[in-house]
């Protein structure tokens, strides 16, 4: 009783009230061992807050054009106008699991044949795509507290369908706003709380800039199986943002549910946007464990197809009030 009567009245707050977290977060856990953070209503701005000459100027290794980052301007007051729970762990292999034990689903890269994304070895570079990678083979360590990653969009949504009637609760992916608006948590700097690449280490798990200096793609990159900091940590390995929300830089990228416009933050609604109607790319955010910091920026946005799956790539729950 005394649960569904704060939950009534985290719902009664208006966008005037802070959605600052003061007191620490309330957190409602479910029988799958999500801890979902409630997520007040409220408005910030969302994109860009440097222009992308000034990114460009303070990455130099990244080699990237201003062009590059057009789609994360303008900047535009976004509201968020119903507060909703947010998971504060990035979905797990063990979670992720338990779905596949319970359901008999299968994942894209174990259906259609043609596998997903992993670590050789040999080569010490990730590859793909390729049959024997999926969620359950990366080539590289994994427990139950890893994020699960391999998985697409559409295998994304499956979980999420059968969590929602496990539950009898509706589940889904955070909008692109919504996830900002959370990776922010209050902020306005390039990550959650700070502008300075040097302060990653204390919250994401990403590129150790010592052992990777000059930039390159993902394919490229040759990662030491001894390096410390490669391949995914176990959730809640980092320091959590303002709002008590862990990893929601580096570890995964993650899922989002906007179709991607480049030009959309020309024409969003100031409430609750929810990007294009219809389009080719889905959108993810936050970059992985073996992302540059440039691409861990909380503006920064990236796009895959629906029935992509990369050894990097996971999601997040939205649980509705």
């Amino acid at each position: 009783m005394k649960l569904l009567t704060r939950l009534i009245a985290i719902a009664a707050l208006t966008i005037h009230l802070s959605p600052a977290l003061a007191e620490g977060p309330d957190i409602v856990k479910d029988s799958e061992g999500h801890e979902l953070v409630v997520v007040k209503a409220g408005e910030f701005m969302m994109g860009g807050a440097e222009s992308a000459q000034d990114v460009v100027t303070a990455f130099p290794d990244a080699d990237v054009s201003p062009t590059a980052l057009a789609d994360e301007y303008p900047r535009h007051k976004v509201r968020i106008t119903k507060p909703f729970m947010l998971s504060r762990y990035e979905v797990t292999v063990g979670q992720f699991r338990r779905f596949t034990e319970a359901s008999g689903y299968q994942t894209e890269a174990e259906t259609d044949g043609k596998g997903g994304w992993g670590y050789n070895l040999d080569s010490k570079k990730s590859e793909g795509r390729r049959p024997h990678f999926n969620w359950k083979n990366t080539g590289y360590p994994q427990t139950d507290r890893h994020p699960v990653v391999n998985v697409s969009y559409n295998d994304a949504l499956a979980y999420l369908q059968w969590l929602s009637a496990k539950e009898g609760k509706h589940y889904r992916l955070p909008t692109e706003a919504e996830w900002e608006y959370a990776n922010r948590a209050g902020s306005n700097s390039r990550y959650s709380g700070t502008n300075a690449p040097s302060e990653l280490p204390r919250i994401a798990r990403a590129i150790d800039m010592s052992r990777h200096s000059a930039f390159g793609h993902v394919q490229d990159l040759v990662i030491e199986a001894d390096d410390p900091t490669a391949f995914p940590a176990s959730v809640g390995s980092y320091k959590p943002n303002a709002w008590g929300i862990f990893d929601m830089h580096g570890n995964a990228w993650e899922w989002v549910s906007d179709w991607y416009g480049e030009d959309y933050y020309a024409a969003s609604p100031v409430d609750d946007p929810q990007g294009p109607s219809t389009g080719h790319a889905k959108v993810r955010r936050g970059g992985g464990w073996n992302s540059f910091p440039i691409w861990l920026r909380s503006s920064f946005r990236n796009i895959n197809s629906p029935s992509s799956r990369c050894l990097n790539l996971g999601f997040r729950v939205v649980r509705d009030i």
